[in-house]
């Protein structure tokens, strides 16, 4: 699984988080540099990541992003084949 994570510092939240099948690496690099293009010139300290691993060892070695968040719940999460949510 591989997912894609815009994260607010400023806030400590998450933006988005869209995952993707394994497959799709390329479609996340894409759908990553479009973010990152979209947030260039605004005042926004915010990280946008791709991460690629198994969803239980993804939330823990990344508590940062997961450790108040409901999205863990692997059955909220979109995928690449479905528009992407805020949270």
């Amino acid at each position: 699984m591989i997912l894609l994570v815009h994260y607010d510092r400023r806030a400590q939240s998450l933006m988005r988080l869209e995952r993707y099948d394994d497959a799709d690496m390329s479609k996340a690099q894409d759908d990553m540099l479009e973010l990152e293009l979209s947030l260039l010139g605004s005042d926004a300290d915010d990280e946008i990541a791709i991460f690629r691993a198994e969803t239980e060892a993804l939330f823990r070695s990344q508590v940062r992003y997961f450790h108040s968040s409901s999205l863990i719940d692997e059955k909220q999460m979109t995928s690449s084949s479905e528009r992407p949510f805020a949270c």
